[in-house]
């Protein structure tokens, strides 16, 4: 069982363009709306690897109905906790011309002081024996920057927890050791007030905290670079494959989906891993949209990833 904690979802409404034209009319090719956020984007892909996952999320009640549809078409099992206010939207605007994405990114409901110790006990209350446990993305309004750490203090399980956010939030859960981070380059230089402009600094900076937090695993994804994977018994760097960019959305997401799946399927295989995790994010890049991902290119694509030892 794969489960996430989603504190900040979305409906991720992706606009195609020939080219974005600033202040000028633009004419969508096409368009559609999901439901998304990124502990939800994990648990759709897990699930069409065949991985039994569930998601866990809090949800405006002014558009409850509607979000709950999204919900119910991405085929995963979920529980929610229902918050005042709207679910956000988040926009992606696709400019095909140039390769490049625009997101519009709204704040989304705030969450009320004397909630927060409820839904904390809510999450650590449903969630069951998993694997897995992976707390991914921003967090809305009204949650202390250490919302994730609490989460994991207040869960009595043996399990691994899977850790996928950004600034104070990411910093505030090294001290609780998770079993793996997933930064991008930036939220890692951000986070730590570094710049990480080779392999060696990426890879020694990753030692350190490893040492220093006991964390097992970081995975930095650096687009268009590829990825690397940093832990005290082997250091890997999936090559990128180039395809045809046409939306960023998931793909980090899909890169941690895919890892999950390669540890759980493949008897903890690193290499398995991070092929799976490439190949996921690889395609992820190349289709509208996530929700496009099948099992059956997953398998192909990753069978012609290169993962190198560093």
């Amino acid at each position: 069982m794969i489960t996430t904690v989603t504190l900040n979802p979305a409906i991720d409404k992706t606009l195609i363009l020939n080219e974005l034209n600033l202040g000028k009319v633009n004419r969508v090719l096409r368009s559609r709306e999901n439901i998304g956020g990124k502990g939800i984007n994990v648990s759709k892909i897990v699930s069409k690897l065949g991985d039994k996952t569930q998601a866990i999320t809090l949800l405006g009640r002014n558009n409850l109905d509607y979000v709950r549809n999204l919900i119910k078409k991405s085929n995963i099992d979920s529980i929610f906790y229902e918050v005042e206010g709207l679910t956000r939207t988040n926009t992606k605007v696709v400019d095909l011309k140039n390769n490049i994405t625009t997101d519009i990114n709204e704040i989304g409901f705030e969450i009320e002081k004397d909630l927060i110790a409820d839904i904390i006990q809510f999450i650590a209350k449903n969630l069951s024996k998993s694997d897995f446990i992976v707390l991914s993305g921003s967090v809305p309004k009204g949650f202390p920057n250490d919302i994730y750490s609490k989460i994991i203090e207040n869960t009595d399980l043996n399990t691994k927890f899977v850790v996928d956010t950004e600034g104070e939030q990411l910093l505030n859960v090294f001290k609780n050791a998770p079993f793996l981070i997933k930064p991008n380059i930036h939220e890692l230089e951000d986070a730590l007030g570094i710049k990480l402009d080779s392999t060696d600094k990426i890879v020694t900076t990753c030692l350190s905290l490893i040492d220093r937090y006991k964390i097992d695993n970081i995975l930095v994804s650096m687009g268009g670079d590829g990825s690397i994977l940093v832990s005290n018994d082997v250091i890997l760097k999936a090559e990128p494959v180039k395809v045809e960019l046409r939306s960023t959305v998931g793909a980090g997401d899909s890169l941690v989906a895919g890892f999950i799946h390669g540890m759980l399927n493949y008897d903890m295989d690193k290499y398995e891993a991070l092929k799976f995790g490439s190949a996921c994010g690889t395609l992820a890049v190349s289709k509208d949209s996530i929700d496009d991902l099948t099992k059956t290119d997953i398998q192909q694509v990753a069978d012609s990833i290169i993962i190198r030892q560093l």
